[in-house]
């Protein structure tokens, strides 16, 4: 069975309340090498997530018990980081579309085309255009030629990467409740922000920006994993041991997938660069991903705006 395959019925499943996202207004686009940003902003993008699954306040180990499970999952993780056969398999199709998405003579049809040959990607690519995160018109959309020519070659790069991620993205929720959930819903959102953010540098940077932020939330999903393996029967540790936990290993995770799947040393440098404090001096696009995520987080957390009688 092709790996696309095993998401049949994901989209189908509740998932908790956040705002809607809507085109993402950032007056400082952080492509450019002269942005002045925030030399010190709030990058906790992790705790929003913990409050909104409830697990701020659910902790069932003692201090003691919650730091020697956090020890044993950062064994794990590192044990994951180095072992190429525990980390998720390349999707089959991607060398050949990261290379047509980066092709500037490439055409939508040309995409299209490689995408028709896998109708488990199709089908995740019309249910993703159709979802209420990338809508645009009341009408659906039930076809591959429609779904292109509404979106266009920038939208599609981006929803053939989140369909290319789904399928090693999915995750049980177990003991953690609604959080591998909201970590999909996060990396989506923080995919698109920080393509915004990148769009003065390009296509190509477009792109990779949003390949960045799905290759950092696919690395959360894998820290979820371990966690709830390792914790199985312990119990939960606290909230701001996972919320550490998070923001360190979810783009060394991610780095350690992009490695394994061959791709550009430029993005697994920007997600080394998360780990720099001065946000100034990194990369921009390491940069994009840095205050993408908890601007991400922000959106989440905001109740949904209602609308005038």
């Amino acid at each position: 069975m092709p790996l696309l395959a095993k998401m049949t019925g994901w989209w189908r499943r509740e998932r908790p309340q956040t705002r809607a996202l809507s085109a993402p207004d950032m007056t400082a686009p952080l492509a450019g090498q002269n942005v002045m940003v925030d030399a010190a902003p709030d990058r906790n993008w992790c705790a929003p997530l913990l409050r909104l699954a409830g697990m701020d306040a659910s902790a069932s180990l003692s201090p003691e018990d919650s730091a020697a499970s956090i020890a044993a999952t950062k064994r794990a993780l590192a044990r994951f980081a180095e072992d190429p056969q525990r980390l998720p398999r390349r999707p089959q199709l991607l060398p050949q579309l990261l290379s047509t998405l980066n092709d500037d003579e490439a055409s939508h049809r040309d995409i299209a085309a490689i995408i028709a040959r896998d109708p488990a990607l199709a089908a995740n690519l019309l249910k993703l255009a159709n979802s209420a995160l990338y809508r645009s018109s009341s009408l659906p959309v039930e076809s591959l030629d429609r779904a292109v020519a509404m979106v266009g070659v920038d939208g599609l790069r981006h929803l053939v990467s989140v369909a290319l991620m789904q399928p090693v993205m999915r995750v049980e929720g177990g003991a953690f409740g609604s959080l591998p959930d909201l970590i999909w819903d996060h990396t989506q959102r923080t995919a698109l922000i920080a393509a915004h953010a990148a769009r003065d540098g390009g296509r190509e940077d477009v792109f990779a920006a949003q390949l960045l932020s799905l290759l950092q939330g696919l690395g959360a999903i894998v820290v979820v994993q371990v966690l709830r393996d390792t914790c199985s029967k312990e119990g939960v540790p606290d909230a701001d041991a996972i919320a550490r936990l998070l923001r360190r290993w979810s783009p060394r995770l991610g780095r350690a997938v992009a490695r394994e799947w061959a791709l550009s040393d430029r993005l697994m440098q920007a997600l080394d660069e998360q780990g720099v404090d001065d946000i100034v001096a990194i990369s921009p696009l390491a940069r994009a991903l840095a205050l993408a995520a908890p601007e991400a987080s922000a959106t989440m957390e905001t109740p949904p705006v209602a609308d005038a009688a």
